[in-house]
């Protein structure tokens, strides 16, 4: 019989979520604020993902569902769709809503309404006729598979198999072996943050999965796990959807984190951060610096490969400024039709904290995309062909106009 496991209450720190808001709670602004925020840093030409579903043309090997929350770190889709295609997937991409697993329902007392959101997200991945579903989120592991192994129980067989991106790419990577299209050596010394089994099971296995892809990409040390700060997990939450813990930091506690972040990787020899889960890098990638980096898995996989893509989320938020910011993302704003008014507000409510005079800007007021571009020496190369003089342009993913 298959075990529900997906009715955990954890914070991602492990403590006990608040769910006494859950009747007041607002799905629709839930969704709408990582749309949003996706629009404020990708273009609709640069979109190669579906967030609306239409009929497939042909078959496919896998889906790869982006899901819903990484839409805030857009940057992450348009690298795991680049790795994807480095490594030779036969694949379709999706993310939204209509992709959602429901578990934000399933948090807040409304199974019925997450099982039918997943029910009607499993038949579009099923329309494409895949071998594999690959989740990008832990959440929608735990859902999607979930409601895949009830189907096979009841059937005797399910549409296709659920596995997590971070077992997938260390698969794909060990088949490939000696074949794997690397391009460049990474030269980084790193440290993880990473969950364990005091928030899920799975948590274990993706932090496995993670250590081991580390140890195939050229160059990629990996010396331990990071230690949460004192103040808190930078990505946990006392609510689910809600802001992190540290969101309302003032200025010398925001420092207080970056210093003794800074202290554990000295005393390790480490030079930089690494995460592997969109949210967690959201929130610890706002408290990198020049000295200490924060970067995605991901992002030292990609840039292994040659399809490297620039952190703008990091970018932005490391402006400071609202009409600087305004200025360095109308490309992808403007590209959806957003407005002025429209796009200073969502600037103020995704980019400028409570203690944004503490968070460290660009030593040459933007024009140092090399340093939050992700990784090392290719990084550099990457941001020589920017052409970011004489003012800083964020730059577009290849296949978008700037």
């Amino acid at each position: 019989m298959v075990t529900d496991g997906r009715l955990t209450t954890k914070s991602a720190d492990g403590s006990e979520l608040d769910l006494s808001g859950a009747a007041a709670f607002d799905y629709s602004e839930f969704f709408d604020d990582m749309l949003e925020s996706e629009r404020l840093q990708v273009s609709r030409e640069e979109m190669t993902w579906l967030q609306t579903y239409r009929p497939p043309e042909g078959p496919v090997d896998v889906v790869l569902n982006l899901s819903c929350g990484v839409q805030t770190t857009p940057h992450l889709m348009l690298t795991q769709v680049a790795i994807f295609q480095a490594l030779g997937v036969d694949f379709v991409a999706t993310a939204g809503r209509q992709y959602c697993c429901g578990r934000i329902y399933q948090r807040f007392g409304k199974p019925e309404l997450g099982d039918r959101m997943a029910s009607k997200a499993i038949d579009r991945f099923a329309s494409w006729a895949p071998s594999t579903n690959v989740q990008c989120c832990g959440s929608c592991l735990i859902e999607f598979d979930f409601h895949v192994s009830k189907q096979r129980e009841a059937k005797g067989s399910a549409p296709f198999d659920v596995v997590h991106i971070t077992r997938y790419l260390l698969d794909r990577l060990v088949e490939l072996g000696d074949a794997a299209p690397w391009k460049t050596t990474v030269p980084r010394r790193v440290l993880l943050h990473a969950e364990g089994a005091e928030v899920h099971p799975t948590k274990v296995e993706a932090r496995d999965a993670v250590i081991g892809t580390m140890a195939r990409i050229p160059g990629v040390e990996y010396l331990g796990l990071i230690a949460n700060p004192s103040l808190g997990q930078p990505c946990a939450t006392r609510t689910p959807g809600g802001p992190s813990v540290l969101n309302d930091l003032t200025p010398a506690q925001y420092r207080q984190v970056q210093d003794e972040l800074e202290a554990q990787a000295r005393a390790a020899g480490a030079d930089a951060i690494v995460t592997h889960h969109h949210m967690c890098h959201r929130e610890w990638a706002k408290f990198g610096s020049d000295r200490l980096p924060v970067i995605h898995y991901q992002q030292l996989l990609a840039e292994a490969l040659g399809v490297a893509v620039p952190d703008r989320f990091q970018m932005l938020w490391r402006l400071g400024d609202p009409d600087r910011i305004m200025e360095q993302a109308r490309p992808y704003w403007s590209s959806w039709g957003i407005e002025e008014p429209e796009a200073r507000r969502l600037v103020n409510k995704f980019f400028v904290p409570e203690y944004a005079e503490a968070v460290q800007r660009c030593p040459c007021e933007g024009n140092c995309v090399e340093a939050v571009i992700g990784t090392g020496g290719a990084a550099a190369t990457d941001a020589s062909t920017l052409n970011l003089e004489p003012r800083f342009e964020l730059p577009m993913h290849p296949g978008g106009t700037a």
